[in-house]
């Protein structure tokens, strides 16, 4: 990593711990090409793939939601990797020609298996809107992708006293993970863990055990079911919200963020994170 990289790298850290929950950031972003060995589909269009490289074996999440780059191939043709030494991993991407230049799409570990080299990554599937999703529904054994780790975002594991998870189906796998991080969903509610969960389709938590998670479907936009019913949730009181974690749709994200500083969370315990935009392509 260059100098001037370093120096940019600890200002969006000072600069995020003034103003929200500050995610887990990695000093090194380990690259590396990785084989398909398995495809599942979950249900209401949540496929898990498998993936295994001899560089899983050696890789060391910094969190239970660790997030990563998968690089994919231009359609019908060979897997071409970035520059694996720029902080700036789609500046690197763009320095490759047009025609070979692969799609990037950032994605949460599912679950990851040192000794076999192998991770699960659980994508919500929509046709072709996007290039992760039309990779994904064509994805078989078999096929190459590249990986290019990042970091991860929730920093609650050792924080006694209540927190607040807010997820949609996107973010649904990164809510299980952590809850599994956590002793599993009845040590996090015991620990004073609440979840609360918006989905199009109940069916898409058929792979998930989400324990006593609140779920909210949603009938408008994003947001539209959670938001107010979290507001209202928080209006009855109870202890101290200590830590949340606000992840899925950019607006959804925002407005739960909104409505726990609303009833008095301290933004800098608030970490919420927009995975997708409604109206735009996304993985």
């Amino acid at each position: 990593m260059k100098v001037a990289e370093k120096v940019y790298l600890k200002a969006a850290r000072l600069q995020s711990r003034l103003t929200t929950a500050s995610p887990v950031l990695r000093d090194d972003q380990p690259q590396f090409e990785m084989t398909v060995v398995g495809v599942e589909d979950l249900g209401a269009g949540m496929r898990r793939v498998t993936f295994e490289a001899p560089g899983l074996t050696g890789f060391e999440c910094c969190g239970p939601d660790e997030y990563f780059g998968l690089v994919l191939p231009r359609p019908g043709g060979a897997l071409v990797m970035p520059d694996p030494e720029p902080l700036n991993v789609r500046a690197a991407i763009a320095d490759i020609a047009e025609d070979v230049r692969p799609d990037l799409r950032w994605y949460t570990i599912r679950a990851h298996d040192a000794l076999a080299g192998r991770i699960d990554v659980d994508i919500v599937t929509h046709g072709d809107s996007g290039p992760g999703s039309a990779w994904t529904v064509r994805a078989s054994v078999g096929d190459r992708a590249g990986f290019r780790a990042s970091g991860a975002l929730y920093r609650g594991l050792d924080l006694p006293g209540r927190q607040v998870l807010v997820a949609d189906e996107t973010a649904v796998p990164s809510v299980a993970a952590i809850l599994e991080a956590l002793g599993g969903p009845a040590a996090a509610t015991a620990r004073g863990v609440e979840v609360h969960v918006e989905v199009a389709d109940p069916a898409v938590l058929g792979g998930y055990d989400l324990g006593a998670a609140t779920v909210h479907v949603r009938r408008g936009v994003p947001g539209s079911a959670v938001v107010p019913a979290l507001d209202t949730h928080l209006a009855r009181g109870g202890a101290p919200v200590v830590y949340a974690w606000a992840c899925g749709e950019t607006d959804l994200a925002a407005g739960a963020r909104r409505a726990l500083v609303r009833h008095g969370v301290d933004r800098r315990r608030v970490y919420f994170c927009g995975y997708w935009k409604l109206g735009r392509a996304r993985g």
